[in-house]
């Protein structure tokens, strides 16, 4: 008798635990999803911006080769995008600057 309430309460243990540790990881996902929606905004932010930029200089759609840059790489289009007098030459530069 005392042997099955010991398993039963290890059970009960089992499942309290894992109704804790549930709770706990919806917890923390919430939490991280929340930080790469935030991260994934400002980057859609950015290239929002960059796409502008490069209409308003040297008016070529940009879009299809800036959404394939790394976020780094956009980086580097902002600060660049200033000193490169054709798009081709941001290009490079940005290839170069990797």
């Amino acid at each position: 008798m005392g042997e099955a309430r010991y398993r039963y309460g290890l059970e009960d243990s089992y499942e309290e635990g894992m109704k804790e540790g549930i709770i706990k990881g919806k917890e923390e996902g919430k939490i991280e999803g929340e930080k790469v929606g935030i991260h994934k905004g400002r980057i859609e932010g950015k290239i929002s911006l960059l796409l502008q930029q490069l209409d308003s200089k040297y008016h070529e759609d940009c879009s299809v080769w800036l959404f394939s840059l790394n976020d780094e790489q956009i980086e580097n289009v902002s600060s660049l995008i200033l000193t490169c007098n054709t798009l081709q030459e941001l290009k490079d530069q940005v290839m170069i600057s990797q």
